[in-house]
């Protein structure tokens, strides 16, 4: 394989780990909103304004006439911003307005199980027969072993944290590879030779006007 294959090859490969990239960019998000039932880390208007974006960069594709892959994947913008405005007006404000609506059945009497221990042992540290100790040191001791197991927690959860990022970039790089060897193989993906002359760019002015405005949006 000479110079111009390798080349070639590298720029198909790096191609298809992008449109990976792109086509899994609103995963993570979704998956968390989903999860946590709640999207108030998500702006709506950022949204809004991306989404503006999106569309306008989707028809300037059609309009302009570019390459079905592009077009496929501007249309995927829209739908994944469309699914994550549903999300965040679904559990920002339907899903918090019919979650308020529910009866109050988690206010217990202060006699009940649900009552702090402390507090029982405080407030029961008059009767005959009960076993006095030292709240102050009993305190420090819990407060103590809290700070320790946080630490060791929110280590672990760092450590993880990496470990999962790692792996799904990896993951990413080498779908993309395959991808591309597949479509390659298949003959999908064929090296475009490079346009001799001047690229006559007549008819396409307004689909270049969009474009524009979709990167104001973008950058907005």
């Amino acid at each position: 394989m000479h110079l111009l294959m390798i080349r070639e090859a590298l720029s198909g490969i790096s191609g298809s780990i992008s449109l990976v990239s792109w086509i899994l960019v609103f995963v993570p998000q979704l998956t968390e909103n989903y999860k946590a039932k709640n999207a108030q880390g998500v702006s709506l208007a950022f949204l809004a304004v991306w989404f503006v974006g999106d569309i306008t960069n989707l028809i300037g594709a059609v309009w302009a006439q570019l390459v079905p892959t592009v077009i496929a994947l501007a249309f995927y913008f829209c739908l994944a911003d469309i699914i994550l405005i549903l999300q965040c007006l679904y559990y920002n404000y339907l899903f918090d307005h019919i979650f308020h609506k529910l009866p109050l059945t988690e206010n217990v009497s202060t006699d009940g199980p649900q009552r702090p221990l402390l507090a029982r042992q405080t407030g029961d540290a008059g009767l005959p027969g009960t076993h006095h100790y030292s709240t102050s040191q009993g305190q420090s001791n819990i407060d103590a072993e809290e700070a320790v197991s946080a630490d060791d927690t929110e280590g672990n959860g760092w450590a993880s944290s990496w470990v999962k990022n790692t792996l799904y970039i990896f993951c990413v790089c080498v779908f993309g590879a395959i991808g591309w060897a597949i479509a390659w193989k298949i003959g999908l993906w064929v090296p475009v030779p490079e346009p001799q002359g001047n690229i006559d760019a007549g008819g396409h002015i307004g689909a270049e006007l969009l474009g524009y405005v979709s990167a104001a949006c973008y950058l907005g």
